[in-house]
């Protein structure tokens, strides 16, 4: 059911309940009245009485005179009224009956005019009656016509307040199904205009979440087929050859294995091409996984790495290690491994720095990483790449925070901190 349906039924059913009680209360009201008013009358009345019985002459006219809520009747001794002589007006009679029910005592004086005859005198309460009925109706019509105005108000209202989520809605329809550009207006209402402040900017970082997808997509897919073809090129131009040279050497071995000489100068070709193979294939291996970390574990290796990536890169590099403890898993050191190996390549590319400082220090019961370079910093507008990701997914994984401290001009800093279990040594 909707809003404003909703909304109606409940202002009708207050309005309703707020007539009956309206109009149990005049009804309530009206009987104490009625009987004041009849009991004032007749006591008029009497006194009226009293002096035509004693001015005979004087009756008549009397009996001519129309008294509110009285009715003066002149009936045959023994003779009682009927209900029906007593009033009557355009009261309904289901109203009446509500009002002054027939068992309410009469307000009745009979006084003898002489053997035959008797002077009835009674309190009508027609006329009261048909007050009470024209406030009952001047009420009812007046909660009707609040109860519609009400209404009238409820739908604008309503329909007025329901156009913004309606609009909402259909934009959160479209964020559903990927069109992240949706957007809302500006609305006069300050709740409905923050809460679209709030959707607007939750849209655009959908839809910047959305292009930085696309875009590291195509990187990933750029990286991956360039670390295809680096393989394909080192197995070719590397492995390729030296394979086709043992081939050769072999063939030639086949053929001339009766001549001393040629085994002679042969075979020592044969081992030098299998051990270039050999040198080929651990190359190979350590770009696609660090194995040094197995065999000298995690402080040796890092070592290693820096080592490695300062004669490579020509870049300073000073490196502090100390009271490292042991991971509580192999792949959390393969991590820590990849995500300084990361951090030093894109120091490497992006910084153009001249030192690198790097920290790796147990600090009570976590592991903290600082990797500070003397470069040229980050952009202002930072659209983070495929490195920076993997090193953040990494992070994400060790349940690590991963905080990068920047200003142009003035380098870099890389924090780390790695929580240890509370058993790390």
């Amino acid at each position: 059911m909707r809003a404003v349906v909703r909304l109606n039924l409940l202002v009708a059913a207050a309005f309703l309940l707020a007539l009956l009680l309206s109009l149990y209360a005049l009804m309530h009201q009206a009987r104490s009245d009625i009987r004041r008013e009849l009991s004032s009358g007749m006591r008029m009345a009497e006194q009226l009485l009293m002096q035509a019985v004693r001015y005979p002459e004087h009756l008549d006219s009397l009996l001519q005179v129309e008294l509110r809520h009285l009715s003066l009747q002149v009936l045959p001794a023994g003779v009682s009224p009927t209900p029906e002589s007593w009033g009557g007006g355009d009261t309904p009679d289901w109203f009446a009956a509500l009002v002054w029910p027939a068992h309410q005592p009469l307000f009745e004086r009979r006084i003898p005019l002489n053997e035959q005859e008797v002077l009835v005198l009674i309190a009508d309460p027609a006329d009261e009656l048909e007050e009470v009925w024209e406030s009952a109706l001047q009420i009812f019509w007046l909660f009707v016509g609040a109860a519609l105005l009400s209404s009238a108000a409820i739908s604008w209202g309503v329909s007025r307040g329901m156009r913004p989520v309606a609009q909402i809605l259909q934009a959160l329809d479209r964020i559903q199904h990927g069109q992240f550009n949706a957007r809302l207006g500006n609305y006069s209402v300050p709740e409905v205009r923050r809460l679209a402040d709030h959707f607007n900017r939750m849209a655009e970082v959908l839809e910047r979440e959305q292009s930085d997808n696309r875009r590291l997509t195509r990187e990933l897919m750029a990286l991956q087929e360039k670390e295809r073809s680096y393989l394909a090129r080192e197995l070719h131009d590397d492995l390729g050859q030296y394979l086709t040279g043992i081939h050769a050497q072999a063939y030639l071995l086949s053929k001339a294995s009766d001549r001393a000489d040629i085994v002679a100068k042969t075979a020592p070709l044969i081992v030098r091409d299998c051990e270039q193979i050999q040198q080929g294939f651990r190359r190979l291996i350590r770009s696609l996984h660090p194995v040094i970390l197995e065999p000298l574990g995690l402080e040796e290796s890092l070592r290693s790495l820096a080592e490695q990536w300062q004669r490579s890169s020509g870049i300073e590099c000073q490196l502090l290690l100390r009271t490292l403890p042991e991971l509580p898993d192999e792949e959390s050191a393969t991590h820590l491994y990849r995500l300084l190996q990361e951090a030093l390549n894109n120091v490497a590319r992006h910084a153009q720095a001249t030192r690198v400082c790097i920290s790796l220090i147990r600090c009570g019961d976590h592991l903290s990483l600082r990797v500070q370079d003397n470069g040229q910093g980050l952009p202002a507008e930072l659209r983070p790449g495929v490195g920076l990701r993997s090193m953040q997914e990494r992070a994400r994984y060790m349940n690590a925070s991963l905080e990068l401290t920047s200003a142009v001009g003035q380098g870099l800093l890389l924090k780390l901190d790695l929580p240890l279990p509370g058993g790390a040594q």
